[in-house]
């Protein structure tokens, strides 16, 4: 990680307008930790939360995504205890998430994480960084904290609030700690220890809290090995900008990770071990093995990723209503055991059917669409020309990969739902050059790609069309919350000089 900055050096990575009242945040963090315990922070450790522009659900299967960080952050004030073992973590909205107390369990539990289906216990996500942290450093005597909790990325909106809370704490007991590690260590450790709350991601939103920066976005590619490349966006004329939208229904990843999140993943799984014995006659574990497999060594790039996605018709084909178990081990010629044993015991799911067709056909070429988005932003972002692109014509061509996108995400992957789809419907009819849902989906935010001249009349004549409308009782000075423009924010960082 990077060396710990005092707050009147990091504040400039907030956005200009936004800077004084993020001081006046970290101020009010700091007194109310010393009315809550009666001392000093040592530090404060932060973690923002992301956006994806595109590459939905297919980092876990190996593939590249392109998100940025947003300015909306998790902040955890700490001080150090040397003397003792006991974490004592409080949130400031304590009427809302209870305070909490633990022990340190020893190196072998380290600490009890326990997860209940359809509610997750908040400070759940402290202890998988506490517990990700101690057991990769092999940590026998962690000291004792006191923290204080403060987040600004709504939670269950697809901007990655967990993730983000994970890596926040993983820094601070670092930190706490006195380990200095490097941020590809930190991020694996991220990505890794958010599993011990129940979800089998990927490992984008970790990734991109931890190594996102100031007005670039991220390339984040995860095999053969983890490499975050950060890009320039296209320099335009007039500049673009993204505007996230909330479409205020809720989805909590983790809670409902059996029927969601974690049935997605084991249906790609299943797709990848079918399409690898019947295309290649080899046993491949992700979608991204399978494609490897495909190009025999070469380059995956769009095209053979969308020669894939032709495959997958070939031979699945469209199946419509899916594989009950009993087809399912018929197809892939294993037993009902080796199905269950293979697929469906490390992360358990609920389901009638699998769908093998619509889960692979939209990774290839929804990964296919990443790379596309990709060399846009290589081939545009060189700000000497901004006056010489065709903007209107790069405009068209992103917008077009983030339609796609979500018209794949509804109708493919099955992640959307009936808010989010008339969200994107009404941004693409107030000017929004392209449109997706962001997130795991199931509900949660949508990102718009515009002209930054057009972004206060966008956001105006969304919000006369879909929150005035479905949400007519929604506080004016709540608006800023649910809908805003991002440029790309800065990552995680210790902040220290607290004054």
């Amino acid at each position: 990680m990077a060396a710990a900055l005092p707050l009147s050096e990091f504040i400039r990575a907030y956005p200009e307008h936004n800077r004084q009242s993020q001081y006046t945040r970290y101020h009010e963090l700091v007194e109310r930790f010393r009315l809550t315990y009666n001392r000093e922070p040592k530090f404060i450790a932060r973690a923002p939360g992301r956006v994806n522009l595109i590459g939905e659900h297919i980092d876990y299967v190996g593939f590249g995504v392109l998100p940025m960080a947003i300015s909306g952050d998790i902040l955890i004030a700490v001080s150090v205890d040397d003397d003792s073992s006991t974490v004592r973590i409080k949130n400031v909205d304590d009427s809302k998430y209870k305070s909490r107390e633990w022990q340190y369990e020893g190196d072998e539990q380290i600490v009890t994480i326990t997860n209940d289906e359809g509610s997750v216990e908040w400070s759940n996500y402290f202890k998988c960084g506490y517990k990700g942290i101690i057991q990769h450093f092999k940590l026998s005597r962690p000291k004792g904290l006191h923290c204080l909790v403060d987040g600004n990325v709504p939670p269950g909106a697809g901007l990655s609030s967990s993730s983000a809370f994970v890596c926040c704490a993983a820094i601070a007991v670092s930190y706490a700690n006195n380990i200095e590690t490097d941020k590809t260590t930190m991020a694996k450790i991220a990505i890794e220890c958010e599993r011990y709350i129940g979800v089998n991601g990927g490992g984008m939103d970790q990734t991109t809290s931890i190594f996102a920066a100031t007005n670039q976005a991220l390339y984040i590619s995860f095999r053969p090995t983890l490499r975050p490349t950060l890009i320039k966006l296209p320099s335009l004329s007039p500049p673009l900008t993204f505007v996230v939208s909330n479409s205020l229904v809720t989805s909590n990843k983790a809670a409902t990770a059996q029927t969601n999140y974690n049935l997605r993943v084991v249906e790609t799984k299943l797709a990848a071990y079918y399409l690898g014995t019947v295309i290649m006659q080899k046993d491949c574990d992700t979608l991204w093995d399978v494609a490897s497999q495909y190009v025999n060594g070469k380059e995956i790039d769009s095209k053979s990723l969308r020669k894939l996605a032709g495959v997958v018709e070939e031979k699945i084909g469209n199946k419509e209503r899916g594989y009950g178990i009993v087809e399912l081990t018929e197809l892939l010629s294993l037993t009902t055991k080796q199905v269950t044993e293979r697929f469906l015991t490390k992360f358990p799911v609920r389901t009638e059917n699998f769908h093998l067709y619509k889960r692979a056909k939209h990774v290839f070429e929804e990964a296919a669409r990443v790379l596309e988005f990709y060399s846009l932003c290589q081939t545009h972002n060189d700000e000497s020309m901004a006056g010489h692109i065709k903007a209107d014509q790069v405009y068209s061509e992103l917008g077009q990969l983030m339609n796609s996108s979500h018209d794949s995400c509804r109708d493919l992957y099955d992640c959307s739902c009936v808010e989010v789809d008339e969200l994107v419907r009404v941004c693409l009819e107030c000017g929004a050059k392209g449109s997706r849902l962001t997130g795991a989906g199931w509900g949660g935010c949508v990102v718009s790609v515009i002209p930054g001249n057009e972004s206060e009349e966008f956001i105006s004549k969304v919000t006369e069309k879909y929150y005035n409308v479905r949400f007519p009782d929604l506080p004016k000075e709540r608006l800023s919350e649910v809908i805003f423009e991002t440029l790309p924010g800065a990552g995680a960082a210790i902040i220290t000089s607290l004054r």
